[in-house]
């Protein structure tokens, strides 16, 4: 497994020393550049416990601890670095991700669809007509694999035989919450998990947050359907906005005067049909990405913008081109595992996958 003895090695330096990964990434650059870190620790015990302040007995020990927990991950599991090809353009502060499933989907452009644990009937109706026009646009669905909007989010692209990827909060090698850990192996099975946490780290309770972030960054927008005021739905649009990426919001929940956040948001998206949020999306990333900035987006006297449709309008260059390129190199109704085995097809229409599914979606509120 590559990067597995590096990332060990990594681990044991944030084991001993407890402190924020910033810091103990630049304290592990330092051991870099006096040994070879992709090498078993032990043989080069001294050095590590010279940068970091301590007896080698105390690295040792640390590094055993981890060691056990590392034997954990699923064989099948892949470590990627900054270096690696699959690795995330705009994810930056992170020094290993832990991929199960298909990781040549990271390569493709995904839309984050987030909202609160505790949706109204409406919201998860919502959610299932957005994903699904996401999808059929050639969006990949991001999401945290939460209760609520996250689950409702996976469940739909699963079953309709769409891309997504599941960023979770814990290591690749826990489940949280208890209750989706059926889900969690259907989207590592059929699309891609994700985490930036080893398995020797203790879960807490900003890991969330900080889940948040890397989905904001791993994708190129972030999609809110329904949230509380200060929801981390919210909070992972306003990382995207800070990004400079769109933030995208349904015309009625912009509306609902009982919430305040969407309002906060300097110039969102505004997505008035569901059924055209896909082209909408696609719309929108366009005249982001154009260097004149002439896409066709209104703009009210809200601050809010309004991405509209043209039929029989050119589509969307750049960000069609991305989207097809993207599915081309998914290898079309074929999902690949990371040993590079056929796996199995997309759940679709009739599928046994798609029947597994409704189990789930019945106690996924309970």
């Amino acid at each position: 497994m590559e990067n597995y003895q590096k990332a060990l090695n990594y681990e044991t330096v944030v084991s001993v020393l407890n402190k924020a990964d910033h810091f103990c990434m630049d304290v592990f650059k330092r051991i870099s550049e006096k040994c070879n870190t992709a090498d078993e620790l032990p043989y080069d015990v001294q050095v590590y416990a010279e940068e970091m302040g301590v007896a080698p007995t105390v690295v040792n020990e640390a590094y055993s601890r981890c060691r056990l927990r590392f034997e954990k991950l699923d064989p099948n599991t892949i470590i990627i670095d900054p270096t690696s090809v699959w690795w995330p353009t705009d994810v930056t502060g992170v020094p290993f991700l832990y991929l199960l499933g298909d990781a040549t989907v990271l390569g493709s452009v995904g839309i984050s669809v987030v909202g609160t644990r505790s949706p109204s009937g409406r919201a998860m109706e919502l959610t299932r007509e957005v994903v699904d026009s996401l999808g059929k646009s050639g969006f990949t669905i991001v999401s945290g694999l939460a209760v609520g909007i996250d689950g409702v989010a996976h469940i739909e692209a699963l079953a309709r035989g769409h891309r997504t990827i599941g960023v979770i909060g814990t290591s690749v090698c826990d489940v949280y919450p208890p209750k989706h850990a059926k889900l969690q192996a259907l989207v590592a099975q059929h699309g891609l998990l994700v985490s930036q946490f080893a398995p020797s780290r203790r879960v807490q309770q900003y890991f969330f947050m900080q889940r948040n972030l890397l989905m904001s960054q791993i994708s190129r927008g972030s999609f809110v359907i329904e949230d509380r005021d200060g929801g981390g739905g919210v909070r992972q649009a306003q990382y995207s906005q800070k990004q400079g990426k769109n933030v995208f919001i349904l015309r009625e929940t912009y509306e609902n005067r009982t919430y305040l956040w969407p309002r906060g948001f300097q110039n969102p998206v505004i997505v008035n049909l569901t059924a055209n949020a896909g082209s909408l999306v696609k719309r929108a990333l366009r005249q982001s990405s154009s260097p004149t900035g002439s896409g066709k987006v209104s703009h009210p006297a809200d601050g809010s913008r309004v991405a509209r449709s043209e039929a029989g309008g050119n589509e969307d260059a750049v960000c069609e081109r991305a989207v097809n390129e993207a599915k081309d190199s998914s290898g079309g109704e074929k999902v690949t595992n990371v040993t590079g085995k056929k796996a199995h097809k997309k759940a679709g229409k009739g599928s046994s996958s798609k029947n597994g599914l409704k189990d789930i979606q019945l106690s996924l509120f309970d």
